[in-house]
């Protein structure tokens, strides 16, 4: 016991001493530090420099002579160097003078690029590689650019299909000059020649495939080369396991390997997919609902007790069942998703927990945007008004009826935004409805060619926001386009002459008069048409009046006053008698009734939905006639790429009938023609019709029958697509000849090109081969189209 308490005092005085000494240590430490911080600099000295000027680097700095030495200052002003960006490294050295400090700043200077090598490019010249890089003679000599540069040579050499590239940058120092060597390894061209599948009993391979921006090499080469990107294959493979799982394979796992062949030319890839067991639902169970029964919310689930366990169904199964709510006016309700498996076997049980809030009815409708569009033509496309329910589904219908007016930017990606807003109940909101204006008027000076009208010029002005109201204050008004907009009026005015076609035109419409359901429009035109043997002048004037039945859904009357002279051409010989028959001037009166739908999700370019016309004119004075058509089309998105865009499925078909209600003949110039672009590609415009006896000729049908399958391809986004088509159809006799026979059959490829300072307008290039023809008929191979036209 004494011993260990003499060890205790021992102890406890070391201790002692040691914190006397470290004290003592600190405080004269901290006197050395004191006493160099009250220093002042006498001198700032700047070494190292050979390009840059000493003088810049002390403009940059805070510290100068005379001032008192303050560390803290000192860092900040070797951050504001290095910020400079033209040195490698900085370091700080103190002098001690008599009377002060000498402050020494030595600094690295980056080296400036004298030369930019590139060695073992073969494939790819030098030229288009100094464009794909960063790092430029003269530069400073950044080491981060180079493995940037590094990847983007790679990538460029990926695109041309060599993916096993090898790059390495670095720099050396010769004769004074700083030198960039680029050093490739091309290695060899390679193209994938086939992508397999093994293990894949769920799904077939064509269905994978699909799922895949890696393909395999096949024609059209420039569009699918077999090019191997290894980042894009490593997501397929993600996008594969991830299909499965959101089909309820949920212990997936996709491997792979990869063959060469023909001197490591040819890829061979084979995916090994290990299915595992499909999971399906055993119990589906809904909590908290007192709005719905369980069985109308079940019923609009996609999960459903004993059926597969799709994963991305949970998703969106809780947002189903917060539509049906929102619809309801019950925007804040809660849907809470929650799934556990089964310990008896590949089984999972799903619960959706709800929780009502209340309902919201509508206080006030704000719009906010509209510099020029006056707010009650904003209103009128809204299906939704002041003091109902707040109804999701009306929202997004209303928000898609204002995106198709083309009143507002389509460039802005959002051109009417909807929104809520607390009221001043607690049970009211209220709705936002903000919009972008867009241009609206465009005056066009250009031309076009169309394979149904040839070359034309254009000089044109269309608004479809126009205000015939709204008169100019002043000159200046009217040029910045604060005159003549806003009421959602759509004004057209052309002239547009050309070689086959000439045409002249004015209408304005007003597609809801005094805001009712009710449109009204008048038109006045001219036009001339050369056909191969005979003109056609038709000058006139109409009138319409329409109204919106139901959503997107209209029907119009449309009277209609015509002058028509038919001319043989001189230039011809063997005129057909059905053209010398109808030679002369006609009056014609007539009335067509009609009905439109658009159901699609963008009236411009359009992937979902469906759009038809129908209508019915019934002509008398010296045309006397009953001419019916019909046209619809249906569009499905079949998958969408992110970031590439949508692969549209399109289908459709066009019949007509024309009869003569004067017993007499229809005239040549009122028949059914087929052929040509928007008809049946591979034939050429009115290539397809009965024909006369002696001269071969064309000279139309009473009836029209044309089918197409459109299948588009986008090569880049929406704006460069492929297409590739069906189209069948005729134009034959009389109504006795509503059949399949005769019928025509074409097939080929195209391309779309939407270019945005075009507006609107779509270049449309294609390539039909005839598959089932007459000997009669006229084909022609490509049909050009830009700047649309009419093909009257």
């Amino acid at each position: 016991m004494k011993f260990c308490r003499i060890l205790l005092q021992a102890t406890s005085f070391i201790a002692v001493l040691v914190i006397i000494l470290c004290v003592r240590g600190e405080v004269i430490f901290c006197a050395e530090i004191q006493e160099k911080a009250v220093q002042f600099i006498k001198k700032i000295e700047i070494r190292g420099t050979h390009r840059i000027s000493p003088a810049a680097i002390k403009s940059s700095i805070r510290a100068k002579e005379g001032d008192r030495y303050n560390p803290l200052t000192i860092s900040q002003d070797v951050d504001a160097i290095w910020s400079m960006g033209f040195f490698d490294n900085i370091e700080v050295e103190l002098e001690e003078l008599k009377d002060g400090l000498k402050l020494i700043f030595v600094v690295t200077e980056r080296a400036v690029i004298d030369e930019i090598q590139f060695v073992g490019n073969e494939k790819i010249k030098t030229k288009k590689l100094e464009k794909q890089i960063e790092v430029k003679k003269g530069d400073y000599l950044k080491y981060y650019l180079l493995k940037l540069d590094e990847d983007k040579i790679k990538e460029l050499y990926i695109k041309k299909c060599f993916s096993r590239v090898q790059v390495h940058a670095e720099s050396k120092t010769v004769d004074g000059k700083t030198i960039v060597i680029f050093n490739i390894d091309e290695g060899p061209k390679v193209r994938i020649s086939r992508i397999a599948f093994e293990g894949n009993t769920g799904f077939k391979r064509r269905k994978l495939l699909k799922l895949m921006e890696t393909k395999q090499k096949r024609f059209p080469a420039f569009i699918f080369p077999g090019r191997f990107d290894a980042k894009k294959f490593e997501a397929d493979v993600e996008k594969i396991k991830e299909f499965y799982m959101n089909n309820g394979w949920l212990d997936v796992d996709v491997g792979w390997e990869i063959a060469y062949r023909d001197d490591d030319r040819q890829m061979y890839i084979t995916l090994h997919v290990k299915e595992g067991e499909r999971y399906s639902v055993e119990n589906l169970t809904i909590e908290g609902a007192a709005l719905f029964t369980d069985g109308e919310l079940k019923n609009k689930l996609k999960l459903q007790e004993g059926g597969p366990f799709f994963l991305d169904a949970v998703e969106k199964d809780t947002y189903q069942l917060r539509l049906m709510y929102g619809e309801q006016g019950y925007i804040t309700t809660v849907v809470k998703e929650k799934h556990t498996f089964s310990s008896e076997g590949a089984k999972v049980n799903v619960l959706f927990t709800i929780e009502e809030k209340n309902r919201y009815y509508i206080e006030k409708i704000k719009i906010t945007g509209n510099d020029k569009t006056r707010d009650n033509v904003i209103r009128r496309e809204l299906t939704f008004y002041p003091g109902e329910k707040l109804d999701t589904e009306k929202i997004r219908d209303s928000q898609r009826r204002l995106t198709n007016t083309g009143y507002f930017d389509m460039q802005s990606g959002m051109p009417a935004g909807i929104n809520f807003e607390q009221g001043s109940e607690s049970d009211k909101q209220n709705v936002l409805v903000d919009v972008k204006e867009g241009r609206t008027g465009m005056l066009r000076f250009g031309g076009g060619f169309g394979a149904n009208v040839g070359v034309f010029g254009d000089i044109s002005y269309t608004d479809r926001n126009f205000d015939v109201t709204d008169l100019p204050k002043s000159w200046d008004d009217f040029l910045q386009g604060n005159a003549f907009r806003g009421a959602g009026e759509v004004l057209t005015l052309r002239f547009s002459p050309g070689f086959n076609r000439t045409e002249i035109m004015a209408s304005l419409t007003n597609p809801s008069v005094f805001d009712s359901p009710y449109s009204a429009g008048v038109s006045l035109f001219d036009y001339l048409r050369w056909y191969r043997k005979y003109a056609q002048k038709e000058m006139g004037s109409s009138v319409s009046v329409g109204r919106e039945i139901q959503r997107s859904f209209f029907v119009k009357l449309t009277p209609e006053f015509d002058v028509i002279d038919i001319t043989k051409r001189d230039d011809t010989e063997n005129t057909p008698q059905d053209v010398l028959d109808a030679e002369g001037s006609y009056l014609k009166a007539g009335m067509t009734l009609s009905a439109n739908i658009n159901r699609t999700d963008n009236i411009y370019a359009p992937a979902k939905g469906y759009q038809g016309e129908s209508s019915i004119e019934v002509a008398g004075l010296d045309v006397d006639i009953v001419k019916y058509k019909f046209q619809a089309t249906k569009f499905n998105t079949l998958f969408e790429v992110p970031k590439w865009g949508k692969h549209v499925l399109s289908y459709g078909g066009t019949f007509g009938i024309v009869k003569s209600t004067s017993g007499d003949v229809v005239p040549i110039f009122e028949r059914y023609y087929a052929g040509g672009y928007g008809s049946i590609r591979g034939f050429r415009f009115r290539g397809v019709s009965p024909v006369d006896e002696k001269t071969g000729d064309q000279i139309g049908g009473d009836v029209l029958m044309l089918m197409s399958t459109e299948y588009l391809v986008p090569i880049y986004k929406d704006m460069v697509r492929a297409a590739i088509f069906v189209d069948s159809g005729k134009a034959d006799e009389s109504i006795s000849d509503i059949n399949f026979d005769r019928f025509r059959l074409s097939s080929g490829f195209g391309l779309r090109f939407n270019v945005p300072f075009l507006g609107r307008s779509t270049i449309s290039i294609d390539y039909g081969i005839p598959i089932i023809k007459k000997d009669k008929d006229d084909t022609q191979a490509f049909t050009f189209n830009f700047g649309g036209g009419s093909s009257f």
